[in-house]
């Protein structure tokens, strides 16, 4: 019986800032390989560069190093699976070569760029498009992480077909996330004071200008002693929010932080040390961050469109992005009693445990081993 060889793009995981879709490949990657002794599979993993991550998979999966760089999908990639096809190609997030051969599952994770066009620069706009469309076509089976996001294909890409489309919802590091201990020491609180977070990428699709204009509101109406901590990476349209953040008074100026990028494990500390997390964003295809934060064991304000009332379900308190009065009156509501905060924690708590990292990773497998056996 012919080996079944599952080839696996790696490049998103070896990224060197890691957002929700990277974290995503890359915990994934490493279940599904452990996977190998329960399954029959050999796994190869393509990456454009050698880093740690690879380390500890070494005895159990092929690591292929590919060049070039630039154009690594496009040219790198596809160059080897037209040499040396595996029986089924995994891309977890969107781009299939366009000239690769043989059986391929792409995992779709959203499609905010067809939603919000003016929030994407135009080459990146341009580019999805192009890319996201050829991918749902070429693939024998379409991996979404949210009910959200399958509907939102069947709608924009009317010839593809329901049972083409599988859900597997995805999980959070629940050994990276916990709720603060006395064994944990307060590092950003020490610093900052109480605070309320956001955290990701600091871009328009994030509502980063709405979070900001609700703060000055909290500190207009409430007079709250929070400060907001906006933490992540700068991108396309921050400079108007950075415009925004300096045109306000001192006072409520110093009380909002931009500490950039977090890496590692201070990002569960950030979180964890947190009185609220902050998520009124305007599209998502999941919203890992929200359970990252009920892992955490802190409350969760976010919105009630796209994927996000389907991660949260009845364990946080929703709110119409687009009305920063709404969004204040929400934060008050949560940082202010005590009663009620509790029992978003406790909500928060149940809610995540109904997600699992083995659960998405068997699932996941279960789809590329039923495309090699021709399913």
């Amino acid at each position: 019986m012919k080996q079944v060889t599952i080839g696996i793009d790696a490049s998103r995981a070896v990224k060197k800032h890691l957002s929700g879709i990277e974290h995503y490949s890359r915990i994934l990657i490493e279940r599904l390989i452990f996977l190998k002794d329960k399954h029959r599979f050999q796994p190869i993993l393509y990456t454009p560069r050698l880093t740690n991550f690879f380390k500890p998979l070494l005895s159990k999966a092929v690591v292929k190093k590919i060049s070039p760089p630039r154009l690594w999908s496009q040219l790198g990639l596809a160059w080897e699976t037209l040499r040396r096809p595996p029986s089924v190609l995994f891309i977890p997030a969107h781009t299939i070569p366009f000239l690769c051969r043989g059986k391929v599952v792409v995992t779709v994770h959203d499609l905010g760029f067809k939603h919000y066009p003016k929030l994407y620069p135009f080459w990146n706009r341009w580019y999805h498009n192009i890319t996201t469309s050829f991918s749902v076509r070429r693939a024998r089976r379409i991996i979404t992480v949210s009910e959200f996001t399958k509907q939102d294909i069947l709608r924009s890409y009317p010839n593809i077909k329901a049972s083409k489309i599988t859900v597997v919802r995805l999980a959070c590091d629940r050994q990276r996330f916990h709720p603060f201990t006395s064994k944990d020491m307060t590092c950003f609180r020490d610093k900052w004071g109480p605070y309320i977070l956001f955290l990701g990428r600091l871009e328009h699709k994030k509502n980063i200008e709405g979070i900001v204009r609700s703060y000055i509101l909290l500190k207009e109406t409430y007079h709250t002693r929070h400060k907001l901590v906006l933490a992540g990476q700068p991108k396309y349209g921050f400079e108007k929010v950075r415009a925004l953040i300096e045109s306000l008074p001192t006072e409520v100026k110093n009380d909002i932080i931009t500490p950039g990028y977090i890496a590692g494990n201070n990002v569960p500390r950030l979180l964890r040390e947190a009185d609220l997390f902050l998520f009124p964003t305007f599209f998502e295809g999941f919203g890992l961050p929200i359970l990252e934060a009920f892992a955490s064991g802190v409350p969760v304000v976010t919105s009630n469109t796209t994927a996000l009332p389907e991660v949260a379900g009845a364990a946080a308190l929703l709110v119409n992005p687009k009305k920063p009065r709404e969004i204040a009156d929400a934060c008050q509501k949560v940082i202010n009693n005590d009663k009620f905060r509790k029992e978003l924690i406790q909500k928060g708590a149940k809610r995540v445990s109904e997600f699992s990292w083995p659960k998405t990773a068997e699932e996941t497998l279960k789809v590329l081993l039923e495309v090699a056996d021709g399913r």
